[in-house]
C-alpha cells in the first residue's frame, strides 16, 4: 500500500491545473533517464520497468545553507569542503572561489553582506538562514527573469524556482513552535525591508511553511553520511511520496545536488516512494514526525505501518516498555563490545547444529545472542560466511542484489516476520530497540576513531543486522554501513595479527572479511556509483585483501 502523496492533494491539484504542463517540463529538466518516470495523479510513478541503481531524478537546491556547526568548513554556496576564504566585508561568509563569491553575491550575498569588524553569524539559527536565503534567492530569479525575458538560458531557474515552490500546500504544516516560527517571519521580514526585496510578511509566512515542508538534509557520502547542510528541493516533496519501506532513496553529489535514485527493482505504473521520517523510530514516533511536516490529516498506508512488516514496530515497542535510556545502552554495548567471545559464540553454534538443537535463546536478548540468533535468520548471507571454510567466492558479487526482483524481495520480506516472531517470542530483547541502535551508531563512530577495530567490527555487525531489519537492502544507509563493517572486519583482522590470536578466530574474521567486502563492492557500486569515492575506496580495501591472501600463499 502507498500514501496519497505528502500535500493535501485537492489543493495541490488545483494548482497544478494553472500550470497544466509545468509537471512534464520539470522531468524533462531534471529526470536522468529519459521515459523512466512520468507523473500520474500528481504523483512519481515508473514509466517501464527501472532497476535497482537507477538514477530517476537529478535535482540542484532551490537554496541551502550549511549547518551552523559547518559554517566555517562548508562553502557557503556550493557546500564543497576545501580550504576557505572568509569574505573581508561581512567576515561572515565563506567560500571556496570567486566563482563561488560572484554567484553568491548575484543570488543573495549582497543583501547579507553588511561591513563587520566581527563574525556577526555567531550564533546563526539554520531556520532563519534557510529563509533569508531561499527568499532572496527567489527574489533574485524574479528579477533576472525580468531583466532576460527573452534569454533562454534563465528559464530552467525560472521555473524551479518561480513555479515549484508556488505549488507546495502551505496549509498542510503544523508548527509546534508558533512563537519561534512567528520570531522568525517577523525577524526576516524586518531585515528585508531595508531592501528592494519584493516579498511581503505574510508571503514569507507562506515560505516558511513550504520551506518545512521541501527541505531535505543533506548529507555527506563520504563522511559516515553526516549531516552538513540543509537544502530546499521543491520537485521532491511536490511529487514522490511517503513510504515507511520504500522502493527510492536521495543521495547527495557535490554543490548539494540531489539525486533520486531507485533501491530495489521498481514495476511499470508502481508509485516511487522515499521516506519522509526516521526509520530507526517506532511508528508513534515517525507518525509524529510526519504530522509535524505534513499535517495532522496525514497517516501513512505502507506495508510497514499497516501491511506485512508491521511486527518490526511491534517489536521495537516491546522494546520501549523496557525503559532503556540511549546512556544505559550506550554503557551496556561497551561491555559486550570488550567481552563478546566471538570464537565462543561460533564454537556454541557450531555445537547446537550438529546435534540439531534450537539456538534460541531462553530469557533475554542481549547483543551476542541478537548477532547469532537473529542473524541466522534474517541475514544468513552474513551468518554463513565467517563459518565456511571455503576461501574464494564465498559470494557471487550478483547474489546481492537478487532481493531486488520481486521472488526474492518476497523472501526477503518473508524472513524479516519470522525475525520479529523470535524476538517476540523472548521475554527481554533490549538490543533490538532505538536507544540501543541509536547508542551503537555513536559507540562506532567513537570506536573508529581511535582505532579499535576489534571492537568496531563487534559493533558494525550488530549494525548492519539491524539495518537489513529495517532498511531496504539497498539504502543509502545500509550500503555505506556494508563499506564500515568490510573495512572494520579487515582492520580487525590485522589487529588480531599483531597481537596473536587462536587461528580459527583469525579465519573467522578472514571469511567475514571476503565476504563483506564482496558485498560492499556491490551495495556501493549500485547505490553510490562508480564515480564515487566510496567505489575507490572498497576496490583498494579489496585489493589489499587479496594482495595479502595472495603473500600468504606463496608464504
Amino acid at each position: 500500500m502507498t500514501n496519497k502523496g505528502p500535500c493535501c492533494e485537492k489543493n495541490q491539484t488545483a494548482k497544478i491545473k494553472e500550470v497544466e504542463d509545468l509537471p512534464f517540463i520539470m522531468l524533462e529538466l531534471f529526470t536522468a533517464e529519459e521515459n523512466i518516470v512520468t507523473i500520474d495523479a500528481n504523483h512519481l510513478v515508473a514509466s517501464k520497468h527501472i532497476k535497482a541503481g537507477s538514477i530517476l531524478l537529478i535535482q540542484p537546491p532551490l537554496a541551502s545553507v550549511p549547518l551552523p556547526a559547518k559554517r566555517h568548513q562548508r562553502c557557503n554556496n556550493c557546500l564543497k569542503k576545501a580550504q576557505l576564504q572568509c569574505c573581508s566585508r561581512c567576515r561572515s561568509a565563506y567560500f571556496c572561489s570567486n566563482e563561488c563569491f560572484r554567484n553568491a553575491w548575484l543570488h543573495f550575498h549582497r543583501v547579507l553582506c553588511e561591513p563587520q569588524q566581527t563574525d556577526v553569524y555567531k550564533d546563526v539559527d539554520a531556520d532563519r538562514w534557510l529563509l533569508e536565503r531561499t527568499a532572496l534567492t527567489l527574489d533574485s530569479h524574479k528579477r533576472l527573469n525580468k531583466q532576460h525575458s527573452h534569454s533562454p538560458p534563465h528559464l530552467p531557474a525560472s521555473i524551479q524556482a518561480l513555479q515549484t515552490i508556488n505549488l507546495l500546500d502551505s496549509s498542510a504544516t503544523t508548527i509546534p513552535q508558533q512563537q519561534q516560527h512567528q520570531e522568525i517571519v517577523d525577524s526576516v521580514a524586518n531585515f528585508l525591508s531595508n531592501y528592494d526585496c519584493q516579498l511581503t510578511k505574510e508571503e514569507l509566512d507562506t515560505l516558511w511553511h513550504r520551506i518545512r515542508a521541501a527541505s531535505f538534509p543533506i548529507q555527506d557520502i563520504e563522511n559516515h553520511l553526516e549531516e552538513v547542510a540543509i537544502g530546499v528541493y521543491p520537485i521532491t516533496n511536490l511529487f514522490v511520496q511517503h513510504s515507511c519501506r520504500p522502493n527510492a532513496a536521495l543521495s547527495y553529489k557535490q554543490g548539494g545536488v540531489q539525486n533520486l535514485i531507485a533501491i530495489e527493482d521498481i514495476s511499470p505504473g508502481k508509485p516511487i516512494t522515499i521516506t519522509y521520517a526516521d526509520l530507526i523510530s517506532t511508528k508513534q514516533e515517525r507518525g509524529e514526525a510526519l504530522k509535524s511536516r505534513f499535517g495532522n490529516k496525514f497517516k501513512c498506508h505502507c506495508n510497514r505501518c499497516e501491511g506485512d512488516l508491521a511486527c518490526l514496530d511491534a517489536v521495537l515497542e516491546k522494546g520501549e516498555t523496557l525503559k532503556v535510556s540511549e546512556k544505559e545502552a550506550e554503557s551496556l554495548l561497551e561491555h559486550y563490545m570488550i567481552s563478546w567471545s566471538v570464537l565462543d559464540m561460533v564454537k556454541y553454534s557450531e555445537s547446537k547444529r550438529e546435534k540439531g538443537e534450537s539456538l534460541s535463546p531462553v530469557h533475554t536478548l542481549d547483543i551476542p545472542s541478537f548477532c547469532m540468533f537473529i542473524n541466522r535468520i534474517a541475514t544468513p548471507d552474513i551468518y554463513y560466511a565467517p563459518l565456511t571454510e571455503k576461501k574464494k567466492h564465498t559470494h557471487h558479487p550478483e547474489s546481492y542484489l537478487r532481493v531486488c526482483n520481486r521472488n526474492d524481495r518476497d523472501e526477503l520480506y518473508r524472513r524479516i516476520p519470522l525475525a520479529c516472531q523470535a524476538i517476540a517470542n523472548i521475554p527481554q530483547a533490549p538490543s533490538f530497540t532505538v536507544p540501543f541502535i541509536k547508542a551503537a551508531e555513536r559507540l562506532l563512530r567513537a570506536r573508529i576513531t581511535e582505532g579499535k577495530w576489534v571492537e568496531s567490527s563487534r559493533c558494525a555487525l550488530f549494525l548492519a543486522i539491524a539495518y537489513r531489519l529495517l532498511y531496504p537492502l539497498l539504502h543509502p544507509k545500509v550500503s555505506h554501513h556494508t563499506l564500515i563493517l568490510a573495512r572494520a572486519g579487515w582492520n580487525a583482522l590485522v589487529e588480531m595479527e599483531l597481537i596473536g590470536v587462536d587461528r580459527k578466530l583469525e579465519r573467522i574474521y578472514e571469511n567475514g572479511a571476503q565476504t563483506w567486502i564482496e558485498l560492499a563492492r556491490t551495495a556501493v557500486a549500485t547505490t553510490f556509483g562508480r564515480e564515487s569515492n566510496l567505489w575507490r575506496d572498497v576496490i583498494e580495501l579489496q585489493w589489499v585483501y587479496e594482495r595479502e591472501q595472495k603473500v600468504r600463499g606463496t608464504a
